[in-house]
């Protein structure tokens, strides 16, 4: 078969006869092709006449109806998924799209990013040293005060104290005890705080106490012997060669007046009569006795009351 192309517009309008021998001869086919679109078609001496554009959309339409069916079957653009019961599921698979990021706030101030579910690991900066297993102490609470530390802060000049020296050179107390400078065991009395006992006055009828704190201060108690007619102190009495009596008494002490010992180095125990600031004792008998006090001013009478 052959075509024309001589004619851009379409086919050729003259009529191309095919054949084997001529125009007369029945046996042969012969093809009229025309610029309309009609062909005349004689096959075994019998003319057939037919649109092949009718043909040719007729071939179309069937071929997209097939198409049509075959992708109604198949549809290659739906994906098979697996439901959660392990079962296929013919929905079409939906790509997932990231959640829309939050509008940044109108009003002024800082811009926060939405969190991120996503976590980025730390870098690792090699190994790491392990905590320190042991833990620093707790401060232990501040030890209490002594209570002889306490009991010589809170003393001051004027107090009284049931303190005394009890014969040896020892103070019947470990820590000053105030009583009522009226009671009978009222003994001695505060007459000065300062810090060592060596700036208390010595004399008869003193005594300075020392104690030192806790902390390494010092503190002293400058104390007069509370003289009371009816006590009784041990003493030393000495016969002069003319007959009288001396004697070297132990003033801050208290005895027993009925006592019938006396320390060592003593030998007599004297009873108190009365206390002077001048002038004489009253005699009671050859064995009064007295002595001066609190730096001579004053005088205790004092009478043997046990040979």
């Amino acid at each position: 078969m052959s075509y024309s192309r001589g004619n851009p517009g379409g086919f050729d309008d003259d009529d191309d006869d095919y054949g084997d021998g001529g125009t007369g001869d029945t046996g042969g086919t012969r093809i009229n092709a025309r610029a309309s679109g009609r062909g005349r078609v004689t096959v075994a001496g019998r003319d057939i006449t037919s649109s092949y554009f009718i043909s040719v959309s007729s071939a179309v339409l069937v071929g997209l109806l097939g198409l049509a069916l075959l992708l109604g079957t198949w549809k290659p653009w739906e994906g098979t998924s697996v439901a959660g019961d392990g079962k296929p599921s013919d929905g079409v698979s939906s790509p997932v799209m990231p959640p829309p990021r939050p509008d940044p706030p109108t009003g002024g101030g800082e811009t926060k990013e939405p969190d991120d579910d996503r976590t980025t690991p730390a870098p690792d900066d090699g190994p790491t040293t392990p905590a320190s297993s042991t833990t620093t102490p707790a401060p232990s609470p501040p030890a209490p005060p002594d209570p002889v530390d306490v009991a010589f802060a809170s003393v001051r000049v004027g107090t009284c104290l049931n303190v005394y020296d009890e014969g040896w050179g020892k103070l019947s107390q470990d820590r000053p005890v105030a009583v009522d400078c009226g009671a009978s065991f009222a003994y001695s009395k505060v007459t000065m705080v300062t810090t060592s006992a060596s700036g208390c006055p010595e004399g008869g009828g003193q005594h300075g106490w020392g104690h030192v704190n806790d902390d390494g201060s010092s503190i002293a108690l400058c104390l007069d012997r509370v003289f009371v007619a009816g006590q009784c102190f041990p003493a030393v009495l000495t016969k002069q060669a003319d007959g009288s009596v001396k004697g070297t008494g132990r003033l801050f002490s208290v005895w027993g007046c009925d006592r019938t010992q006396v320390p060592k180095g003593q030998n007599a125990v004297m009873g108190i009569t009365a206390l002077v600031s001048g002038g004489n004792c009253p005699q009671r008998s050859d064995r009064t006795l007295s002595w001066s006090v609190f730096n001579g001013s004053a005088k205790v009478c004092a009478v043997q009351v046990q040979h």
